[in-house]
């Protein structure tokens, strides 16, 4: 099919995102033990998958990051939010759909709860954090796992589950969370993810110093190596015939 670059990124986002919360809404819903080891496997996958065609973002938090750092334009931003939004609210759908229930609206709210924003701020935080680092110390190979570790982890110390993802936020919009929850959400989520910028950048590798003061030192210790140049030695003057 001849589908455009940018429109093959979105459909990836898309779907990772929709695997996503199927993952989600069908872990909780059973009411296994191992849900939450389930949901963070299926993350850790869907970003593997779509890492070599999108880079395997999944989260509106993480593109953003990825847009300060000028490695996505302004509009595969707009396009992959609007793909992972629309992802959520299919996953939501089947997620649910799985366990016969139905989407449902209004009948959550954490808003009034600073222990549950606060987890949502350190748990994107933490995330965002992570695939930055990894990402700039030529690491991205091991995000999935990461993430999927980052994520199982916090869901287990934090109040809110580490939803992590405003996409996260958007999709619980249509499975009970009140609208005044999820914007208090995802405004938390979005400052994790300045927080975990300065981070990024407060612990950057000065490569350009690393990389420049080597090179200098050795062309110093060469020039200082090289003998003077000699001077060619004068040219005797040829001598004279006398005549008697």
């Amino acid at each position: 099919m001849n589908i455009s670059p940018l429109m093959r990124k979105a459909f990836a986002e898309f779907l990772g995102v929709a695997f996503f919360l199927t993952a989600i809404m069908g872990a909780t819903s059973s009411g296994s033990a191992l849900a939450v080891p389930a949901l963070a496997t299926v993350l850790g996958l869907a970003i593997l998958v779509t890492a070599g065609i999108s880079g395997g973002h999944l989260n509106p938090a993480v593109s953003l990051y990825f847009y300060s750092r000028k490695a996505i334009s302004a509009t595969e931003l707009v396009v992959y939010i609007v793909a992972q939004l629309l992802g959520a609210i299919l996953g939501t759908w089947v997620g649910l759909s799985l366990w016969g229930s139905l989407m449902t609206f209004n009948t959550v709210d954490h808003s009034g709860s600073s222990s549950f924003m606060l987890g949502e701020l350190v748990a994107t935080g933490g995330l965002v954090w992570l695939v930055g680092r990894l990402a700039s110390t030529n690491r991205g190979n091991i995000i999935p796992v990461a993430v999927g570790l980052w994520v199982m982890a916090a869901a287990v110390f934090t109040q809110s589950g580490a939803e992590a993802n405003p996409a996260v936020a958007f999709g619980l919009l249509f499975h009970g969370h009140s609208g005044k929850e999820t914007l208090m959400v995802i405004l938390m989520q979005l400052l994790g993810m300045l927080f975990a910028s300065i981070f990024v950048t407060i612990f950057a590798e000065p490569v350009a110093k690393t990389v420049a003061a080597p090179a200098v030192a050795a062309a110093s210790a060469t020039a200082a190596k090289k003998p003077a140049a000699k001077k060619a030695p004068a040219k005797k003057p040829a001598a004279k015939k006398t005549t008697k």
